[in-house]
């Protein structure tokens, strides 16, 4: 998440929290399936208790990290579920460069675009729908003013 200021915007704690807690949560059965797919291939997603606690006061549902470890929360929603899996093939794809303010944030805004394309498939909720369109917006913002900053 990012504010219009170019700098990333990582929620509060307590706005973490509200929203992990108004989502609807990623069926289990699918999040094993994927953690089983994910371990044949070397990939560790992982959750626990502990975890919750450290996304919540980093103000996120889910974080992949560039050894390909993916993080998620236990009760992380269809859209964070995706949207990680997404960063994560981006990561694989090496079309993610580390540092790049640019590169994040078209690592972002493809994986809104593809979630919103996806919404039905990925069974993602209208209220994740209109935080997928806000965030989506942001990004688009950022990405210009960045852009516009660099001519």
């Amino acid at each position: 998440m990012t504010t219009g200021s170019g700098k990333i915007m990582v929620f509060n704690s307590e706005k973490a929290r509200k929203i992990i807690e108004a989502q609807t949560p990623m069926d289990t059965e699918t999040i094993d399936r994927v953690k089983e797919a994910l371990s044949r291939k070397g990939t560790t997603l992982a959750q626990s208790d502990e975890i919750d606690e450290y996304l919540i006061r980093n103000g996120k549902e889910a974080s992949t990290f560039t050894d390909g470890t993916i993080i998620m929360h236990t009760r992380v929603s269809a859209s964070g579920f995706y949207e990680e899996l997404i960063h994560y093939g981006q990561l694989k794809n090496a079309k993610v460069i580390h540092g790049s303010e640019q590169s994040r944030l078209l690592m972002e805004i493809e994986a809104q675009e593809r979630l919103i394309k996806h919404q039905k498939a990925y069974k993602i909720t209208d209220y994740e729908i209109e935080l997928l369109r806000e965030n989506l917006k942001i990004y688009q913002i950022e990405l210009k003013e960045l852009l516009k900053g660099g001519k």
